[in-house]
């Protein structure tokens, strides 16, 4: 799949950005991508994050809330600015330590304090922390009237003539389908039971599903990150659809993802890439955890393409890597 970058800094401002393993950067560039659609299946990936809406550090947490202190942006956060009533999705996202590119979305928020999910992490006391929207339907492919996705007239009952977009659910099933379409002659984001979809959210560090029923040409916009992504897996066979989170590809070898090793492609986890027509897969083999690919040919080499989605399949009964645990995706290697 052709893709280009045009990203809006120099190699060497690359280079000061993704030479940061312990803390990502704050005030991150940015830039332009842009992905070639295939008429077909596409698997796709936002390289970039949405902008910070606010930094800081998390004085103390009991249990999930955190008791935070604004660095930039506001000093005193609104009650339920980022939490779930409000109209678009928020994650928090660590910049540093340990849990270092870990990002949930937020379930509430006071002035000074922030709610997480039952189920995260307990030890984020010291971290510095930002605030910021997750992607979403309507701001990563544009408002449906305008958007270069083909839709479809739902007054004339026809589905088909739409290109689809699906994410993998946390179960490792694909998920609903959204698709652009006009009801009523207006043109919106829609789910196949006609609801609104504009604000469905798109995680950062997933893969997305595009089936198009044309060629054509999509631009993403964003911040380019300077950390690694922390990606959860879920074991037992099952299919995750993942993304390569950084404006550039990446060598196998690179991308620091700790899959479980096997004697050949059949016990050991798996990495499998679209080549145009169907999955390759790869997988770590040895005592060195050497790259493989499923005829046995070294492949340390081979390039997770910028823009693209993966999948990743834990051999049998492997369980789900999450939290601490999860996959972290860590570019070492600088856009040439």
């Amino acid at each position: 799949m052709k893709r280009t970058l045009n990203i809006a800094l120099s190699v060497l401002s690359l280079a000061g950005i993704f030479a940061q393993p312990l803390q990502a950067g704050i005030a991150t560039p940015s830039a332009l991508f842009t992905i070639e659609l295939r008429a077909g299946n596409n698997f796709i990936a936002t390289p970039f994050a949405r902008s910070e809406e606010g930094v800081g550090t998390i004085v103390s947490q009991a249990g999930n809330v955190l008791t935070v202190s604004p660095i930039s942006g506001p000093v005193s956060y609104v009650r339920n600015a980022y939490g779930s009533t409000a109209t678009e999705p928020y994650v928090l996202e660590i910049l540093d330590g340990k849990w270092i590119g870990y990002s949930v979305k937020i379930s509430s928020n006071e002035a000074t304090t922030i709610t997480l999910p039952l189920g995260s992490p307990t030890d984020l006391q010291g971290c510095k922390y930002a605030i910021r929207m997750d992607w979403t339907l309507e701001s990563l492919f544009g408002e449906a009237a305008s958007s270069p996705l083909t839709g479809t007239s739902i007054d004339e009952n026809d589905y088909d003539s739409a290109d689809e977009i699906r994410l993998m659910n946390d179960n490792g099933t694909l998920g609903s389908a959204y698709m652009k379409a006009t009801i009523g002659g207006v043109t919106k984001w829609i789910d196949k039971s006609e609801n609104d979809a504009s604000k469905a959210r798109l995680p950062f560090g997933k893969g997305i599903f595009v089936k198009a029923k044309s060629a054509k040409t999509i631009t993403l916009s964003g911040i380019v990150r300077g950390s690694r992504t922390r990606i959860d897996i879920v074991g037992g066979k099952k299919i995750n659809l993942l993304a390569n989170p950084v404006p550039f590809a990446v060598k196998l070898e690179d991308c620091g993802l700790e899959l479980t090793r096997g004697t050949d492609v059949s016990n050991a986890d798996n990495l499998r890439l679209w080549n145009g027509t169907g999955w390759t897969s790869y997988w770590r083999s040895g005592s060195l955890g050497t790259w493989t690919d499923e005829n046995g040919v070294v492949a340390g080499s081979t390039l997770i393409p910028a823009g693209a989605g993966f999948l990743v399949k834990r051999g049998s009964g492997r369980g789900d890597l999450k939290g601490e645990n999860a996959l972290k995706f860590s570019a070492i290697t600088v856009a040439p």
